[in-house]
């Protein structure tokens, strides 16, 4: 039995031993730091013990890792097929359901980056003014686009009366700090509201 001080910190670190996959911690760091998601790393490792799992195998099995997780996995493949693969690699001395046990999931690896690794798997930001202000002007003309076709509807059905109308729609911002408003335009040149500037 290993030592309380050589014991695995996690499922993550347990099964890394179990399979002999190295440098599992440098990879998924450097996976993440490459913007891979947290269902990327799982994946990822999840190959890794497939992958391992394979080579103990009494013979050759058909199919590499990838291909072989991709009908154990997904959701798209007929189950007789999952089944006929399970039953392969069972006559091949792979203890498929075992293999499974091990897989591990997303949350689990949040858990080892953040708990053991002690790194931030929180994603940051990427919003800027340009960026924003592009969101507010599509949402913007997508609402008035709404309007003006619902307005064509009603007065296809006789509800309000047949003459031509523009939809223009003004955004206002409301500071619940001081009570001023702002247009929509004016809010972000100046980058918020001016009680924030006028207190300091």
């Amino acid at each position: 039995m290993k030592s309380e001080e050589t014991q695995p910190c996690c499922k993550i670190a347990r099964v890394a031993d179990d399979y002999n996959i190295s440098e599992i911690d440098a990879k998924l760091i450097e996976r993440r730091e490459q913007d891979d998601s947290l269902r990327d790393l799982a994946t990822y490792l999840n190959k890794q013990i497939l992958s391992k799992s394979l080579d103990t195998g009494t013979r050759e099995v058909v199919g590499d890792a990838d291909s072989i997780y991709m009908v154990l996995r997904g959701n798209d493949v007929n189950r007789s097929r999952q089944a006929e693969l399970r039953s392969k690699l069972d006559r091949n001395g792979i203890d498929i359901e075992a293999v499974e046990r091990d897989f591990v999931s997303h949350q689990t690896v949040r858990n080892h980056l953040h708990d053991c690794k002690a790194i931030d798997t929180g994603r940051k930001s990427t919003v800027d003014l340009d960026g924003a202000e592009k969101t507010i002007e599509w949402a913007q003309a997508r609402s008035e686009g709404v309007i003006e076709q619902t307005l064509d509807r009603l007065r296809n059905a006789g509800n309000v009366t047949d003459t031509p109308t523009e939809v223009t729609l003004s955004v206002r911002v409301g500071c619940s700090a001081c009570g001023r408003t702002y247009r929509i335009e004016d809010y972000l040149e100046q980058g918020g509201c001016d009680c924030q500037t006028d207190t300091m």
